[in-house]
């Protein structure tokens, strides 16, 4: 995998949810087996305790939660299913057009996968608002991948499916 260029919300607020990031959430819920679901996408908003805008409002950015809410959410030990994802999603981070994941459980404030790294890192002070704690995952695509629905579902067609033995990290 290459590093690539970070968009984060250069691109502005959006009109609604892009329908590659529509595709991208039904395809990465359908692959989790029912521990994901959606806990939040499009919304104009600034980032939680800052005045620049989420890029939630962009159109391009989605929080699943592995949560378990009987009867209808998640299902028990949904965390093992996301790590699964996570796992797929990075790998084929390149064609599905990933920038960046949050994973707001890891302690002790949280870790997060950038492609301009192209590697997790876990946060050491307060950097996600939640950090440490949240039962979600936070997702962005780019900009063209969000805008190309039809590209989005060829890349979950054609997944690489990596090793997804547990590592102890996890």
């Amino acid at each position: 995998m290459a590093k690539r260029k970070y968009t984060g919300n250069k691109d502005g607020a959006a009109k609604g949810l892009r329908p590659g990031m529509k595709v991208f959430i039904e395809e990465t819920i359908k692959l989790s087996n029912g521990a994901l679901w959606n806990n939040g996408d499009f919304g104009i908003r600034p980032m939680r305790g800052k005045e620049s805008l989420s890029v939630h409002a962009t159109g391009r950015a989605v929080d699943l939660s592995f949560r378990h809410m009987p009867p209808k959410k998640g299902i028990k030990n949904g965390r093992l299913e996301a790590v699964k994802v996570l796992k797929i999603i990075v790998a084929n981070a390149d064609t599905l057009g990933v920038e960046a994941i949050f994973d707001y459980i890891v302690k002790p404030h949280g870790r997060a996968w950038m492609c301009d790294r192209n590697a997790w890192s876990n946060y050491k002070k307060e950097t996600i608002h939640g950090g440490g704690s949240g039962d979600w995952l936070h997702f962005e695509i780019s900009p063209e991948m969000a805008d190309n629905p039809a590209k989005m579902k060829e890349a979950f067609a054609n997944l690489v499916i990596p090793d997804l033995t547990p590592q102890d990290s996890e």
